[in-house]
């Protein structure tokens, strides 16, 4: 049996997990639903550590704004940190939809009785996407408010 839950993989019994290699599988064996959750489990393996790593450099650009005490900069940088929190809420609603599509597949495959010993809670890593999503919220506020004061505080141009 394997089973998923939040950023873990368990493969329970020892025994040999099917494993998706998208260069050699031939797709055609899949349902419609089974190529659907496919793609949104693709989107999400990819859109997250995107989103990661777009948060790095932006923190990076904020670093140097800020040090530069530029508005305009700034101003960049925080939008900058609001497409990042679309993104990540992005990911995060897609990981919510996957997880409800795989629960409905693995009712249909295996019925109602068989889903009763199937527990799914949305784990630490849900909460930490959506603390991410604030944070990043938080953030471009702040750096919108810091390119307010610089505006405020720089002399007028002659």
């Amino acid at each position: 049996m394997s089973s998923h839950s939040g950023l873990w993989s368990i493969n329970e019994g020892g025994g040999y997990s099917d494993s998706i290699d998208s260069f050699k599988t031939d797709y055609s064996r899949f349902s419609e639903a089974e190529l659907y959750m496919l793609e949104l489990h693709s989107a999400i393996v990819v859109l997250l550590p995107l989103s990661l790593v777009l948060l790095l450099i932006g923190g990076i650009c904020g670093l140097v704004s800020s040090l530069a005490r530029s508005s305009i900069l700034l101003t960049g940088t925080a939008s900058y940190f609001f497409f990042c929190s679309l993104l990540t809420l992005s990911g995060v609603t897609l990981y919510m939809v996957y997880s409800h599509k795989a629960l409905v597949e693995t009712e249909r495959l295996v019925g109602q009785e068989g889903l009763s010993y199937i527990h799914t809670s949305f784990g630490w890593s849900v909460a930490l996407v959506w603390l991410s999503y604030c944070l990043e919220l938080f953030t471009g506020v702040l750096l919108l408010g810091a390119a307010h004061t610089c505006r405020r505080h720089s002399p007028p141009l002659a």
